[in-house]
């Protein structure tokens, strides 16, 4: 992205608060990011851009007649941006590394509660709570998780192991049993 985003990188510039920045300075800055992003966004409209860049609200960083943003935050700009509703959506939607990682993560913790919840339906009452807690809900799973997981890995079990697709849709039949089981109410 940005060959100019500062502070860093740049000693001499002064970081000014979006709310302090002056007019002339919040125009530059709509350039400087303009300049920076326009080739990733070339369809966006003035005002998308400006309703970005305001509701944001990121510091400026200031030297002499230049103005420019840090690197994170033109990133985080980069994000809005892309969210635009000018935009064209995505199909599938592209999510960074971090997300499809998180959302892998979240998957097997279910697969490993989904392990564990064998041990509770064995035995409902012989696990104290906070363990119960944390086993049934790590069991139950993340919708957002699930979402992203299905877009961003392969869908096929390694050979030799069964599919976890199949136990994580039974895991709330599983959960509503292992609570009736311990006379929870409502599941009775």
């Amino acid at each position: 992205m940005a060959s100019t985003a500062a502070s860093q990188s740049d000693p001499t510039a002064s970081c000014v608060p979006y709310a302090e920045a002056t007019p002339s300075q919040l125009s530059r800055a709509l350039t400087y990011v303009i300049e920076e992003l326009a080739q990733h966004f070339p369809t966006l409209s003035f005002t998308a851009w400006t309703d970005a860049l305001f509701q944001q609200r990121p510091d400026l960083w200031v030297e002499g007649q230049e103005v420019f943003l840090e690197e994170d935050d033109l990133t985080r700009l980069t994000h809005r941006l892309a969210a635009s509703s000018e935009l064209p959506q995505l199909s599938p939607p592209i999510y960074p590394d971090q997300a499809c990682y998180l959302a892998k993560r979240l998957v097997n913790y279910q697969d490993q509660a989904l392990f564990a919840l064998q041990e509770i339906e064995a035995n409902p009452h012989s696990f104290g709570t906070s363990v119960y807690a944390l086993v049934l809900d790590l069991a139950a799973g993340n919708g957002v998780a699930q979402r992203v997981y299905r877009v961003t890995h392969q869908q096929k079990p390694p050979p030799g192991r069964p599919d976890p697709a199949a136990e994580r849709q039974l895991a709330s039949a599983r959960i509503a049993a292992v609570r009736r089981a311990r006379g929870e109410l409502g599941y009775s």
